[in-house]
C-alpha cells in the first residue's frame, strides 16, 4: 500500500479512504477478534488504492493495515451513483396551465353560468309569483269575512264627509278589511270620518303593509321608494303614505259593449265601487252596496282585486299632486277596466290604473270566491272585460288566453 492517491483508471479502479484502528487483530482477514481498544497511537488517515474492482467490492470495512494496525476502509466507487427515486412524502412539482387551457376552463364557466343563471332567475320568479297570489287569497278571506259580517261587499271608495267640502277626502276599500288581515291595531287606529290628512290618521296611512305589496314590483313611478312608501312630494299630501299594489275592480269600462247584447256595460257594474258616472256622484259620500246577491254571473267569475303594481302618484306638469293612486289607504285606488293585460306600459299604466305587472306575461286577479288566477296577456279584452262585470250574464273560463 502506498501514501498517495493514484488517479483511478479506465478499468474502474476503486478509490478507498483508510483509516487506522487500534486494538488487536487477525491480518489474514482484517477483521477484530475482540478485546478492548485502548492506547490507540495517532495516526492520519491512510490512502489505498484497490487494484481489483472486484476485491473492492467485497471489502466489509476493515483490512490490515500499515504497521499491523487494523484499517477501516471508506469506499468510494468510480461508478455513478444510481439515482434514489423520491419518497411519496416529497413534493412533486406540477405542470401550470397553459392560456389555451386557461381559456377554455373560462369559457366552459362561462357557458355553465350562462345556462343556470336564467334557470335561477325563472325559479326566484316562480317563488315570487306564489308569494303575491298568497297576497291576494288573505286578500279574498279577509274580504269575504268582511262580506260575512256586514252583508255586503265595502265600498271601493267612501268619503269622510260632505262632497261640498273641498277639503273632504276618501278612502278606499282596502281600509275597511285591515281588521281580517291581522292589522287590527291599524284599523282601531284609522278614523274614518276624518280626512286622510288628518294628524290622527297620519301614522296609520304612513304604515307598511306586506299583504299589499307585490314582491316581484320592479319599476316604480319616481316618487314611490324601495320601501313602499310615497317621497318627494314637496311636503304636498301624501308625504310618507305607504304604497299598495292590489287594484280594486269597479268593473269594465261604461263606454265598452258586452258581448252578449251589444249595449255599453255603464258605469260601476263590477264589486269595489267608486262613484264616478254614477247620478248625482258630486254629491254621493259612497256608492250604492253591493251584496253576494247582486253577482248573478256567479262569485268564481267575477273579478274584484287585480295587480296594477309599481304605482306613486299623478302629477300635473307643475308637479301639483292630482292623484294619490299608489296610497292603500287613498280612494283613488279603484278603478274601471278598459284595457288588455299589461297592453299599457308605465308610466301611462300608473296614471290611469290598468292592469300591469312586472311578472312575466300577465298579472295576478282575485276572483269574489276567494280564488286566484293568473291573467295572461293574451287573454281577449272582451273576456277579461266580461270577467269584471258582476251581471253582464256572459261564462267566463279562459282566464290565462290559452
Amino acid at each position: 500500500m502506498e501514501n498517495r492517491r493514484k488517479p483511478a483508471s479506465s478499468s474502474g479502479i476503486a478509490h478507498s479512504k483508510a483509516t487506522p484502528l487500534c486494538g488487536g487483530g487477525d491480518p489474514r482477514f482484517g477483521v477484530s477478534v475482540g478485546g478492548v481498544i485502548s492506547n490507540c497511537p495517532s495516526r492520519g488517515p491512510k490512502i489505498v488504492s484497490l487494484k481489483d474492482e472486484t476485491t473492492a467490492s467485497r471489502i466489509v470495512g476493515v483490512t490490515a493495515g500499515e504497521g499491523g494496525l487494523m484499517t477501516r476502509i471508506h469506499h468510494y466507487p468510480c461508478a455513478p451513483t444510481p439515482m434514489v427515486p423520491r419518497s411519496s412524502s416529497q413534493s412533486v412539482s406540477r405542470r401550470a396551465f397553459t392560456l389555451v387551457e386557461l381559456l377554455v376552463v373560462i369559457a366552459i364557466v362561462g357557458i355553465l353560468i350562462a345556462l343556470l343563471l336564467p334557470a335561477i332567475q325563472a325559479a326566484r320568479e316562480a317563488s315570487r309569483r306564489a308569494s303575491c297570489q298568497n297576497n291576494l287569497r288573505q286578500i279574498g278571506v279577509a274580504i269575504n269575512n268582511y262580506v260575512s259580517s256586514t252583508g255586503k261587499f265595502p265600498p271601493g271608495k267612501k268619503w269622510a264627509g260632505p262632497r261640498s267640502d273641498p277639503t273632504v277626502e276618501s278612502f278606499a276599500w282596502s281600509c275597511y278589511v285591515l281588521g281580517y288581515l291581522e292589522e287590527k291595531a291599524l284599523q282601531v287606529q284609522l278614523d274614518l270620518k276624518k280626512r286622510m290628512s288628518h294628524p290622527d290618521n297620519l301614522a296609520v296611512a304612513s304604515a307598511i303593509v306586506p299583504i299589499y305589496l307585490c314582491p316581484s314590483a320592479s319599476r316604480l313611478e319616481e316618487h314611490r321608494g324601495e320601501d313602499g312608501r310615497l317621497f318627494g312630494l314637496g311636503g304636498q299630501m301624501g308625504e310618507g303614505f305607504g304604497c299598495i299594489d292590489y287594484l280594486g275592480i269597479s268593473g269594465p269600462d261604461k263606454d265598452k259593449s258586452n258581448p252578449l247584447t251589444g249595449e255599453d256595460y255603464g258605469p260601476q257594474r263590477g264589486i269595489l265601487l267608486g262613484t264616478k258616472g254614477l247620478p248625482n256622484e258630486d254629491t254621493l259620500i259612497e256608492p250604492p252596496a253591493v251584496t253576494p246577491a247582486h253577482v248573478t254571473d256567479g262569485m268564481s267569475q267575477t273579478l274584484m282585486v287585480a295587480e296594477c303594481t309599481g304605482r306613486g302618484v299623478d302629477v300635473n306638469k307643475s308637479g301639483e299632486v292630482k292623484s294619490l293612486n299608489g296610497a292603500w289607504a287613498s280612494g283613488a285606488n279603484v278603478s274601471h277596466v278598459k284595457k288588455g293585460i299589461n297592453e299599457e306600459q308605465p308610466p301611462i299604466a300608473w296614471e290611469d290604473e290598468r292592469l300591469f305587472s312586472d311578472h312575466p306575461q300577465g298579472v295576478n286577479g282575485l276572483a269574489c270566491d276567494g280564488s286566484v288566477h293568473f291573467l295572461s296577456n293574451d287573454i281577449d279584452a272582451k273576456t277579461l272585460r266580461a270577467f269584471c262585470s258582476r251581471d253582464g250574464e256572459e261564462s267566463v273560463t279562459d282566464f290565462d288566453g290559452n
